[in-house]
């Protein structure tokens, strides 16, 4: 069974670009009813 380290749990620079990209583009909106859309831009 392997251990994890808190060396094992850091993210790789390709995937923290990965999140960063989907964080600057990922719009969360409000509607007129109240209930919220989620959507990614393009």
């Amino acid at each position: 069974m392997t251990n994890f380290t808190q060396e094992a749990l850091n993210p790789s620079e390709a995937t923290l670009d990965l999140i960063r990209k989907i964080a600057h583009t990922y719009r969360v909106i409000t509607l007129a009813d109240g209930t919220k859309a989620s959507f990614c831009l393009n």
